[in-house]
């Protein structure tokens, strides 16, 4: 009987590994602290809210922001170091085109770094003059 509870027991650890692997460390709520772009910051950004949920996102900037508002989806690899993510953006800036990018959760702090449509992925979190890299830090919406 002894020797049956590890066959048992291990698939149900296994399943509970499997499980938490596949959660999303970027889902829920959050706003947007800084965005540089090709080693510049852009201040009108500043305010705008990111939800992630199940594969899909909304970018919404505040109500007097002249940025575009925009939504899509997307993929993570968690396996990668860092996490891999590629998304398909609808409406905005890059509408119809897929981001390919890196992200970290450090706490209460969010950070994504992609690179604009036709570039390669980013391998590290900055955004060097002409480097065609767009660097977001979020916190978590309270």
């Amino acid at each position: 009987m002894k020797m049956l509870l590890p066959m048992f027991l291990a698939p149900v650890l296994f399943g509970i590994a499997t499980a938490e692997d596949k959660k999303d460390p970027t889902a829920g709520k959050w706003v947007v602290e800084s965005v540089t772009r090709d080693g510049k910051v852009i201040d009108g950004y500043k305010g705008t809210v990111r939800v992630n949920d199940g594969g899909k996102y909304t970018f919404t900037p505040p109500a007097d922001s002249k940025i575009p508002a925009s939504s899509g989806t997307y993929t993570l690899d968690a396996s990668k170091s860092p996490i891999t993510f590629d998304a398909v953006v609808k409406g905005g800036t890059f509408d119809g085109k897929t981001l390919l990018g890196i992200v970290k959760v450090d706490g209460e702090t969010l950070t994504m770094a992609f690179a604009e449509p036709g570039k390669e992925r980013p391998t590290k979190f900055e955004s060097a003059a002409g480097s065609g890299v767009v660097l977001s830090v979020y916190k978590k919406a309270k």
